[in-house]
């Protein structure tokens, strides 16, 4: 019998899935492969049987034979290996990878998907997903792809893959035209209605006796407790890119409710979390762009924004910015952003606001972060409590990980406000006001790396005229990604 060509395709022998032990495989592929001579000793003579290759070795060989640029012999034999044993994950991760070099990617990821299924160990599993995601990317599907990630994150078995995770999300992340951020807050909070913290209040501009006058501020005008339920979703969607700019359409929307206390119900009935929610949708466009041989980034923006409040329409906006971003040494870098606003009010007058923003930060080598921060703003109008002038400081501590599976943040900012005029008091009034907030990430209930997240958030307005004095504390409850 003439002995069998070189370039003959694999012969794989009849299989009881029982019974099997072997995978017979023709020497034709190993000897066309390259593969060490002494496969190929008892294999020389005409008309001897196939090479058997072990159930244990075959996925091995079929790995070797996919290096080697031979994804449809490899295919023949994972296909056996199945027959053997249906539930191989590995050998559906391989199939998974001939597949795709065959082009047949929905074959190939529903192969993945079979070892998803299958899986039984973190490491597999974690195998399984990460095959899952690489597979997607490669055809373009870039968001299933990073969902995927997240799955792998969630069952990586050591630090070192869920580093090849992150690495591999950031890698997508970037690919990917489209970006979708979501996040879901619940806070409770001792003030859900901004009320008044006096309990009486004095009117300065009233002539006379008339002036030390102390009026009841009423109920439903006093601070209420409640529960604030919140949710928020931004899309970005890539149009056009280059080596030195991109441009993207941005959507989103905002919407928030609130959970009134029994308190709160006994002391105004009227005032419901319908009465006090708030909502607003938005979209616009986004232009970034970086000089090439520069250590300077720029942006500009331009966004309609439609807000409603207790189910109300309250306004609309058109806001423009123009930002820059300028890096030095050292880990700092300068961030300046311009902006103006029209808001045409559809209970009151209209409000242009004009503001200078300018923050700097420095990353130190231990992981935390200082922040510095300075605004200056403007806003005109013809409406009485709405026309001002205001200067903000502020400044920001990234603690890092603090140990004990934690993360600490802290923020102060101290904004001054003047206004024109005041409809309780003609000469106008001047606000203070003052912001504390420490978010706390929880490390170690990471989900699909998703961090919770508690902040509580102090908030108080000194104003001159009593009627604007306001202070709370709200407890929030927050989700975000830690990478």
């Amino acid at each position: 019998m003439p002995a069998r060509s070189a370039s003959s395709s694999a012969i794989l022998s009849p299989i009881n899935p029982a019974m099997v032990r072997f995978v017979p495989v023709a020497l034709a592929t190993v000897a066309c492969l390259g593969f060490s001579p002494l496969w190929a000793v008892a294999q020389t003579a005409p008309g001897d049987d196939p090479l058997r290759i072990s159930v244990e070795d075959g996925p091995a060989f079929a790995r070797d034979l996919l290096r080697a640029g031979q994804p449809e012999a490899a295919l023949q034999i994972l296909d056996v290996l199945l027959e053997a044993d249906p539930a191989a994950t590995s050998v559906h991760l391989l199939r998974a990878r001939a597949l795709m070099a065959l082009g047949r990617p929905s074959e190939a990821r529903d192969a993945g998907r079979m070892a998803w299924r299958t899986a039984q160990s973190d490491a597999q599993k974690f195998s399984a997903a990460f095959t899952m995601a690489d597979l997607l990317a490669a055809d373009e599907a870039y968001t299933r792809s990073q969902l995927w990630v997240r799955r792998a994150l969630q069952v990586a078995p050591d630090e070192q893959r869920e580093r090849l995770a992150v690495t591999a999300f950031r890698r997508v992340r970037q690919a990917n035209p489209l970006a979708v951020e979501l996040a879901f807050g619940v806070a409770p909070s001792d003030n859900v209605n901004s009320g008044n913290a006096n309990e009486a209040i004095t009117f300065a501009y009233l002539p006379g006796t008339l002036s030390e006058i102390e009026w009841l501020v009423p109920a439903d005008q006093r601070p209420l407790s409640g529960v604030e339920v919140s949710a928020q979703g931004q899309v970005r969607y890539r149009i056009t890119e280059a080596q030195t700019y991109r441009t993207s359409l941005e959507f989103g929307g905002f919407g928030r409710t609130y959970i009134m206390s029994a308190d709160a119900k006994e002391a105004a009935p009227d005032v419901t979390g319908a009465s006090l929610s708030y909502a607003q949708l938005s979209f616009g466009v986004l232009h970034q762009w970086t000089p090439q041989s520069t250590n300077r980034n720029y942006s500009a923006s331009l966004t309609y924004s439609h807000d409603w409040a207790g189910g109300t329409p309250l306004r609309q906006d058109v806001n423009l910015t123009f930002g820059a971003q300028q890096f030095f040494e050292n880990d700092t870098r300068l961030s300046v952003l311009t902006s103006v606003r029209f808001s045409d009010r559809f209970l009151s007058d209209d409000v242009t606001t004009y503001a200078l923003r300018g923050l700097w930060t420095r990353d130190f080598e231990n992981g935390q972060s200082l922040g510095l921060t300075g605004q200056l703003a403007v806003a005109t109008s013809d409406g009485t409590d709405q026309a001002y002038q205001a200067a903000t400081v502020g400044v920001s501590y990234d603690f890092g990980d603090i140990g004990a599976g934690f993360d600490l943040r802290t923020s102060w900012t101290e904004q001054y406000r003047v206004y024109e005029t005041s409809v309780f008091d003609p000469a106008g009034r001047d606000d203070t006001i003052t912001t504390l907030r420490v978010d706390l990430g929880l490390q170690n209930m990471d989900f699909y790396g998703f961090e919770p997240v508690l902040n509580v958030t102090g908030r108080r307005t000194a104003s001159s005229v009593p009627r604007f004095d306001t202070e709370g504390v709200q407890i929030g409850f927050d989700m975000r990604s830690s990478f």
